[in-house]
């Protein structure tokens, strides 16, 4: 019986059940994160497939394993795949946000039934505002980077691949 429950649950692969089809990606959102937010400097040397930062020592890049005699290295890093990490991060970013904002809500409604038709000591104004106060941190806590954050990860994921997809039809041609 146990077994037939376990067979009939689907096992979940990658990060929020969504595994992308370019895993190097994944591996340099962070990196790019930090080039969208100028951190970095713009101008380098990076590889020809992914636009990894590269060493000036490396000979194959440590994120999609492109040799550079095979694709040479870039300067800079096309405006069209920083598009593509943006998006990402920004769907996500909007996610958690409402997520935060439905704990916050919730809390506020919360509140509100408390002082209007709490009864005995959960009409308290005092404890009602604890409750605004505490409930609101823990529900938009539970809502945004927990639950919501779940959800925008692997659609901003998705749009991230989607993008990188074309971007690769429109400068490698269709495969």
């Amino acid at each position: 019986m146990a077994e037939s429950a376990a067979s009939d649950q689907q096992e979940l692969h990658g990060t929020a059940g969504y595994e992308s089809p370019y895993p190097y990606l994944d591996r340099l959102q962070e990196k790019m994160e930090e080039r969208l937010a100028h951190r970095v400097p713009a101008a380098g040397r990076f590889c020809g497939f992914c636009y990894a930062r590269l060493r000036a020592d490396d000979t194959a890049c440590p994120y999609c394993q492109a040799k550079t005699a095979d694709r040479p290295t870039v300067d800079a890093i096309p405006q069209d795949v920083l598009r593509a990490y943006k998006a990402k991060a920004s769907t996500e970013a909007r996610w958690v946000h409402t997520g935060a904002f439905t704990g916050l809500i919730l809390a506020s409604a919360i509140f509100i039934w408390m002082v209007i038709w709490g009864p005995g000591i959960l009409g308290n104004p005092a404890l009602a505002f604890l409750e605004l106060l505490i409930g609101g941190y823990f529900l938009a806590q539970f809502f945004g980077p927990l639950l919501f954050a779940q959800w925008g990860y692997s659609r901003g994921a998705r749009k991230r691949d989607a993008l990188w997809a074309s971007y690769l039809a429109q400068r490698d041609g269709p495969r």
